[in-house]
């Protein structure tokens, strides 16, 4: 094995290591098959490892992964033609940026905070679940939807507000 090779490698390790547990927690927020979730993870790096000679660095390099993992999650929900939500993968993740009103919550109270997510748009889906699942910035998620950040701030904005008056109204 030369040099070259072995520096690939080391490099794929270290994108895998870097990357894997939030692509593979945004796929798990979607898509309720384990071993489909960890087929897309799969699927995500080996697109990832095939096209890292065309990243061209003009954006953050998590977030042109993100874009990848995102049309890889259009594509196969294109096939699949469903879009479930399992609550209980919800209720065992740990996002690292939770909002003041989420560390308060009880158990319950999260269950139906992620119920309430389903009556979100699904734009606002993607970004609430790219911001507080994957742990992305709001530049980072604008690159992988293809929205603004102007965009992305609103339709995270608005779908923080529903939620909070949804959790209001149900107590």
């Amino acid at each position: 094995m030369n040099t070259t090779s072995m520096q690939k490698q080391w490099n794929q390790q270290r994108i895998y290591e870097e990357y894997s547990a939030s692509i593979y927690r945004y796929f798990r927020y979607r898509v309720k098959n384990v071993w489909d979730v960890e087929d897309l993870t799969t699927t995500v790096f080996i697109k990832v490892y095939a096209k890292l000679d065309q990243y061209d660095g003009r954006h953050p390099f998590g977030a042109w992964i993100y874009r990848i993992a995102h049309n890889t999650l259009v594509d196969y929900l294109r096939k699949k033609r469903e879009c479930p939500v399992d609550t209980e993968m919800f209720a065992a993740m740990k996002a690292k940026d939770k909002l003041p009103e989420e560390r308060v919550l009880s158990r319950e109270s999260h269950d139906t905070l992620w119920e309430n997510v389903r009556t979100l748009s699904a734009d606002q889906r993607r970004v609430i679940s790219l911001r507080y699942l994957a742990g992305l910035k709001m530049n980072e998620i604008a690159k992988v939807l293809g929205k603004s950040e102007a965009s992305v701030k609103i339709l995270h904005f608005r779908g923080i507000r529903k939620l909070q008056k949804l959790m209001a109204a149900q107590g």
